[in-house]
């Protein structure tokens, strides 16, 4: 049986004395699961409870009270009435706990498991809410990153389109490189890419002098696509952009197979 908050004001209320009549079968299976829970807030409970009877004062009954009850007894046969006996003080004190005392007691201790139940349930919601707002800040941040890369690279003036299409194992991927000489970047927008194992990852090479320059790592989403902006680049003549499967992180120098390559145009 999964625990609920019903099970931990059912608790609160056995801790109290209360009777729980039907429901007293429920708490009874769902204890026997050994709920950590549950035990846990039996035990404060129940030591909470003892405490409180412990430290609560006792008050003697009303000499009147006395008299009815002894009197209701009557007198033992052939045995005169016994003559009431003033107890001394401290034992009067040790009579018991007046009633609305104990009922005290027991409400307060409902309170208790009632207010530690709302006040998870919120600790709960704050989570949850939380959450909710971490999503949200990050795809605000992925927006804005987006449009970060369209200021700098895309709506430059000298910005420039270099067609990449797919090669070796995987012929249907293509790509463009969107340039800028001024920004010293580029911006890759490709698709129809394979899954790669978690420990290989593309990587984005520039050819300037004809010499491969590593331009930084990327992986693809589910659907094979990718939008990825590279690290900065030399100033100088950009000749042709080519990109390769690579073990995770990258490395100095191409390794593995071209799946894109293309050349300005």
């Amino acid at each position: 049986m999964p625990h609920s908050e019903r099970h931990e004001e059912l608790v609160a209320a056995l801790a109290a004395g209360i009777p729980l009549g039907v429901e007293a079968s429920e708490l009874d299976a769902h204890l026997a699961e050994v709920c950590a829970r549950c035990e846990e807030l039996r035990v404060e409970l129940t030591e909470a409870a003892t405490t409180l009877a412990a430290e609560a004062p006792a008050v003697a009954p009303p000499a009147a009270l006395r008299r009815r009850i002894l009197d209701s007894l009557g007198p033992a046969s052939g045995t005169p009435a016994p003559t009431p006996v003033r107890p001394p003080m401290p034992s009067r004190r040790r009579l018991g706990i007046a009633p609305w005392l104990a009922a005290a007691a027991a409400l307060l201790l409902v309170i208790i498991g009632l207010d530690d139940a709302r006040l998870r349930r919120e600790r709960e919601d704050l989570r949850s809410r939380s959450a909710q707002l971490a999503g949200r800040l990050q795809s605000a941040e992925t927006e804005l990153a987006q449009r970060a890369l369209r200021a700098r690279v895309l709506e430059s003036d000298d910005v420039r389109m270099l067609e990449l299409g797919g090669k070796g194992p995987q012929p249907k991927a293509q790509g463009r490189v969107f340039w800028s000489d001024r920004a010293r970047r580029g911006v890759l927008v490709a698709g129809n890419l394979a899954p790669l194992p978690n420990d290989r990852q593309y990587e984005l090479w520039v050819f300037q002098n004809g010499k491969p320059i590593n331009a930084g790592v990327f992986d693809a989403d589910a659907q094979g696509r990718a939008l990825f902006e590279s690290k900065d680049f030399p100033e100088a003549a950009v000749q042709n952009f080519a990109v390769t499967v690579e073990p995770r992180g990258g490395m100095p120098a191409p390794t593995g197979p071209v799946v894109l390559v293309g050349s300005p145009t």
